[in-house]
């Protein structure tokens, strides 16, 4: 990236500013006795004058050899070296700031603020990027820090702008003002902190209202998902000095004049998760919000930008926002391991889809009971799904299998959900109870993949492919962060396998079998083993309490999420598959003849088109097992066999499971016209289990699931 940035423009600014923090003739004055910190840092300069900034969906990355960059980053510093000051070579000889109680005792940051730091937040010692970020930004200059989420760099942001604020009006630094005519408008916005996401955007507001607690200054959000009117009031009745928000409803509210959000007293801008912001669009609302905001040559603005990856678009963006001058901090080593490769990967191939949920159970299950063991770490994960329509379902299933009682069979893991259909304020208050949760389950969409930091995940847990590498790495991301240990699982059926070895190539993917769920043939008969039967029933009582509306949501989502399959009959049997033997249901929902044209689906058999107004299905598309209880549960006398009985109505295709004396496991045996019915003689070669073939090859016409498994194991390295 360096080598990128040195071989733009060639004429580079070689003045450097060497005059501290502009802090004013107020009562209270900081004068900073470190102007240059002798850490490792790069200096870049850019021509001032802006280039037309080019936009494109997928950033090319163009690598830089480690000798090159190096390299250039040591003729940086030596060009910089030889233009510093003697008596700045003389103050940097103190050595930069580690310790927040540092920044008190050499003047740099009020001790309103460093007694809340260390007493109240219990912060002692900067992280990395913490140290670097502050003592610079502190200066005034402009600062680009590449850092990774989970490294303390909101701190690194919110303080140097905190302390900006106080510069330019002191009295902010004591709680509360004297009089009417101190008290904040909502068009006294000082400083502006842009964020991609909402979730992103409320966790810094709750980390700056912390560190602003003991002084005058108002933190207000402005997200989307929230109502604007609401926000608007709360701003023009309390005021405003530091203003986080997503760039759409940031924009929105600096170009509505009647809103009276103004910021002619901006002091500072932060773009947090830069490389987000612009992989997600946000570009022209960004540039409309600068339209609103001073001009730099009348009002002068620091511009800190952090970002996980530094990608050419990225350094666009500097070029057209940071000042010449500013400093480039890199907190991420050329050598360091990324998360997704260092992090213990599993995948888990199902039979079909309908196992999928079995399966996740079964993995929750078994973790939480490993962390019961003295000395493990309460088990903590994030269980990430393709659509919000799974979530939704997922977070039903999962919590009427938790139930009512105390300690469910996932005790003590508490079932917490997060998705783009819940407001704003549920979002949040999942995910402030999911971050101070010991032992929990985040099932979530992808809005939390990126930039949200939640402390000791030990699970991330995907279910289904993910669209993209990059949003398997960011999801992988959540957990082994701050020097912990995590690790991941990817749950995935038979009709992933094909995409799963172009689409995550070259990631240490490794094979799990140790899940006897996954290979379980619910579509046939077999015998299985008595733990595996408790699961598939545990999730079968639950589909049947399932609402209606959210399987057929979550049926419609399926066939949206597997638009890219080519097979589309294989797909939708698949998927049908799933309705009836996963769910119970005798008939699919209902998808709507327009949808299907649309998708490439009108001559595909097995969709049950039409009209579907309510969005769901009644409750005579379910099986009799799962409707109103109607099957039988004779325990008959156990003797030698330990096993169950269950005899459940044939004319409605319940199941029935038939355990003959002797027999360990249950055998299952399929109804002609339903969902289910188990009972097979004892002693079947297969045993219940997909092991090395099955007995049925649907491939012709069909969705195949046959043939021998047995040559596939071990490391993925063909994927």
């Amino acid at each position: 990236m360096l080598g990128a940035l040195r071989r733009s423009t060639a004429s580079l600014p070689r003045t450097l500013p060497t005059s501290t923090l502009s802090l004013g003739t107020s009562a209270r004055v900081f004068q900073s006795s470190v102007a240059r910190p002798v850490c490792r840092q790069s200096i870049l300069r850019l021509p001032a004058a802006s280039r037309a900034f080019h936009q494109s969906v997928q950033w090319q990355q163009h690598a830089v050899p480690a000798a090159e960059r190096a390299a250039v980053e040591a003729e940086i510093e030596q060009e910089v070296g030889a233009e510093r000051p003697s008596s700045d070579i003389e103050i940097a000889a103190l050595g930069p700031v580690t310790k927040f109680y540092e920044l008190e005792t050499r003047g740099l940051v009020h001790p309103n603020v460093v007694r809340t730091i260390t007493k109240e937040m219990r912060l002692e010692t900067m992280t990395e990027v913490q140290s670097r970020t502050i003592n610079e930004a502190l200066k005034g200059v402009d600062v680009i820090a590449q850092a990774k989420t989970g490294t303390g760099k909101t701190m690194a942001f919110l303080l140097p702008v905190l302390q900006r604020i106080i510069n330019d009006d002191p009295s902010l630094a004591e709680r509360g003002f004297t009089g009417r005519r101190n008290r904040p408008s909502a068009a006294d916005t000082r400083a502006l902190i842009i964020s991609p996401t909402r979730e992103l955007a409320e966790q810094i507001a709750a980390e700056a209202r912390r560190l602003t607690r003991n002084t005058g200054v108002v933190v207000q959000t402005a997200v989307g998902g929230t109502q604007k009117t609401m926000g608007l009031r709360m701003m023009q009745n309390q005021g405003v000095h530091l203003l986080v928000g997503t760039p759409g409803r940031l924009k929105d509210i600096l170009s509505d004049e009647y809103s009276g959000v103004q910021a002619p007293k901006l002091s500072a801008m932060v773009l947090d998760e830069a490389d987000r912001l612009l992989d997600d669009g946000f570009w022209p609302e960004i540039k409309e919000i600068q339209r609103y905001l001073p001009d730099q040559k009348e009002r002068e603005r620091q511009t800190l930008m952090f970002s996980a990856t530094v990608p050419r678009e990225v350094v666009q963006l500097v070029r057209q926002t940071l000042k010449p001058g500013f400093h480039f901090v890199k907190c991420v080593r050329d050598d360091e391991e990324p998360t997704h490769t260092r992090v213990p990967q599993k995948v888990v191939l199902t039979g079909g889809l309908e196992n999928r949920f079995p399966t996740l159970y079964e993995l929750m299950k078994r973790e939480v009971e490993a962390a019961a063991k003295p000395g493990a770490r309460p088990f903590k994960a994030i269980v990430y799904f393709n659509s919000t329509a799974d979530v939704e379902l997922a977070h039903s299933i999962f919590r009427t299998l938790q139930g009512s009682a105390r300690r469910g069979p996932l005790y003590p893991a508490q079932i917490f959900e997060i998705h783009g259909k819940l407001s704003q304020q549920q979002r949040t208050r999942s995910s402030d109870r999911f971050r101070e949760s010991t032992s929990g389950i985040l099932l979530s969409s992808d809005v939390t993949a990126r930039g949200m930091d939640f402390p000791n995940v030990t699970h991330v847990i995907q279910v289904g492919l993910p669209t993209s590498r990059d949003t398997y790495v960011h999801r992988i991301g959540r957990t082994a962060r701050a020097g912990k240990e995590g690790e991941g699982w990817l749950i995935l059926s038979e009709i992933d396998r094909r995409e799963l070895r172009s689409r995550l190539r070259d990631l240490p993917l490794n094979e799990d079998t140790s899940l006897q769920t996954a290979k379980v043939d619910m579509t046939e008969e077999g015998q299985i083993p008595e733990s595996v039967a408790q699961i598939l029933e545990d999730v079968g009582n639950a589909f049947r309490d399932a609402d209606p509306a959210e399987l057929a949501n979550a049926y419609r989502a399926y066939i949206g999420t597997y638009g890219w399959y080519p097979d589309k009959q294989r797909m939708v049997d698949a998927i049908n598959d799933l309705a009836k033997f996963g769910w119970g249901l005798e008939r699919t929902p209902k998808l709507s003849s327009g949808t299907a044209h649309k998708l490439g689906l009108s001559r595909v058999k097995g969709l049950n088109l039409g009209s579907d107004p309510a969005g769901g299905f009644n409750d005579r598309d379910r099986s009799s097992d799962l409707s109103g209880r109607s099957s039988r549960f004779d325990r008959g006398d156990r003797g030698s066999s330990g096993g169950r009985s269950f005899d459940r109505s044939s004319s409605g295709g319940g199941r029935s499971f038939d355990r003959g004396s002797g027999d360990s496991g249950r055998s299952f045996d399929r109804g002609s016209g339903g969902r289910d019915r188990f009972s097979k003689p004892a002693g079947h070669s297969r045993g219940g289990v997909r092991g090395g073939g099955f007995g049925r090859d649907r491939s012709e016409g069909s969705f195949g699931r046959g043939g021998d498994r047995g040559g596939y194991s071990g490391r993925l390295s063909e994927y």
